[in-house]
């Protein structure tokens, strides 16, 4: 009981506690932290999952006092609601559950600027009040559905644009120092440790490259199968020339000489994630070359069934599961690596996300008494990351998240239903995939300019 009252009035006040009190493990407040703002992200995506059940629009109009167009079978009560639970078959109930999001984390970054330590005034806004936080953003959910006009979505879908593709460079940059820092750490780990961490590499570079060839083949299987396929096939070629020419490009002497931490790890993770983009956007081509948009083969541009809706939820489900993966080893990863750094997403002392504190992880270990485990705050002398700068992060994912939960739907387009296929989704994947080799080959070939 003594627990319970202590996590809750860590959630209701501002101690930096992050609702984690003394019965759970030793943890910085700037780690807790990081990890109540992912749950506001993971609980922003479940409830714009919603929009994938099956017939969801439908039973919660039978609820009165829910929706609008509320037809209860309760005799004698007919309470209309504030919702239009037509909008949650469609991607306007993404746009309105993400935008008071989006702002949350907005005001927030323009709050924390220039916030040096947890002693500031700010601090305590930034690492607690946390169930006001949640409890305040579910609320500003809720209004949103109920009360933003649908003729907000242009203008929301233009800015989202914008800043989505700021993110995908960066969760791009994230993702090839994730490579550079895993090969790093396991190399380490076998030149001073147990050399059965080689076994490890070579395990997981050669599942990858087993995975990408297979992906790639079927890949000419099921999405060339079609009359004017020849960009399908020039695409998934090109990918494959790419796979094998940064894996070639890794393995360089010269490349060997100024970097022996680089190898066939780095090139397999990038390839197949490359691989990934590829098919995931081909998942989303409105053409008659892709095999899960039946409505395209059968002549129709109904998208409005149950499994049309939901055939193209697998590659957006990954998606999202990547970039929770990303943000997460972002929030959580302390790195060393040159590459953070050369890639902009670490400071100086090595913390990612912008760190300005003074160290990396923003201090010692307080005055944490031993035996009783807790959240301390570990920085009364310096940050361990710019607030600032992770809420716009934040923001900026808020954006991505709503494309990709929306398959990057165009609201210029006369279908708002689920599963609307678009050319822009399939050329967003096609072009990031080529951008992320790109910069792969960038951490690389600086060696052989010098």
């Amino acid at each position: 009981m003594g627990c319970l009252i202590s996590s809750m009035a860590c959630c209701v006040g501002s101690a930096a506690c992050g609702c984690i009190s003394s019965c759970c493990p030793t943890m910085r407040s700037s780690t807790t932290s990081r990890i109540m703002y992912s749950g506001i992200l993971l609980v922003m995506t479940a409830v714009s999952l919603i929009i994938r059940i099956p017939g969801l629009a439908e039973q919660m109009a039978k609820i009165p006092g829910i929706c609008k167009e509320s037809n209860g079978d309760i005799p004698f009560v007919n309470i209309k609601g504030l919702i239009s639970c037509e909008s949650l078959g469609s991607y306007l109930f993404v746009y309105k559950v993400c935008f008071p999001v989006a702002l949350f984390f907005f005001l927030m970054s323009l709050i924390m600027i220039d916030v040096r330590s947890s002693k500031d005034i700010r601090g305590p806004i930034q690492n607690g009040f946390w169930l006001w936080k949640y409890l305040l953003v579910i609320a500003a959910i809720i209004g949103s559905v109920a009360g933003m006009p649908d003729s907000f979505s242009y203008p929301w879908m233009i800015i989202a644009y914008i800043f989505a593709f700021i993110f995908i460079i960066i969760q791009l940059l994230l993702l090839v120092d994730f490579a550079h820092t895993w090969n790093e750490t396991w190399l380490d780990n076998a030149e001073n440790k147990d050399r059965s961490w080689m076994c490890g590499i070579a395990f997981f570079f050669s599942f990858n490259f087993i995975a990408i060839i297979a992906g790639n083949v079927l890949l000419y299987v099921f999405y060339t199968k079609c009359d004017g396929n020849a960009l399908n096939i020039a695409v998934i070629t090109i990918n494959l020339i790419l796979c094998i020419l940064v894996s070639v490009i890794s393995i360089l002497p010269p490349i060997q000489e100024h970097n022996p931490h680089s190898g066939l790890l780095q090139a397999s993770v990038i390839s197949l994630y490359c691989t990934y983009l590829i098919w995931s956007g081909f998942a989303a081509d409105p053409s008659g070359c892709n095999p899960l948009n039946t409505d395209s083969k059968n002549g129709t541009a109904d998208s409005s069934s149950d499994a049309t809706s939901n055939s193209n939820l697998a590659p957006t489900l990954i998606g999202i599961g990547i970039t929770f993966f990303v943000v997460l080893w972002s929030v959580l990863q302390t790195s060393s690596s040159n590459y953070s750094q050369k890639l902009g997403v670490a400071g100086e002392e090595g913390a990612l996300l912008g760190c300005t504190g003074t160290s990396a992880d923003g201090g010692g270990d307080g005055d944490v008494e031993e035996g009783k485990p807790r959240v301390y705050d570990n920085e009364e002398d310096g940050v361990a990351y710019s607030y600032s700068f992770f809420h716009f992060m934040f923001m900026i994912a808020v954006f991505y998240l709503m494309l990709v939960l929306t398959d990057w739907w165009n609201a210029t387009t006369s279908s708002l239903e689920v599963g609307a296929y678009t050319k822009t989704s399939l050329w967003v994947k096609i072009t990031s995939s080529w951008i992320c080799y790109g910069i792969y080959c960038w951490t690389l070939l600086p060696p052989l300019c010098s």
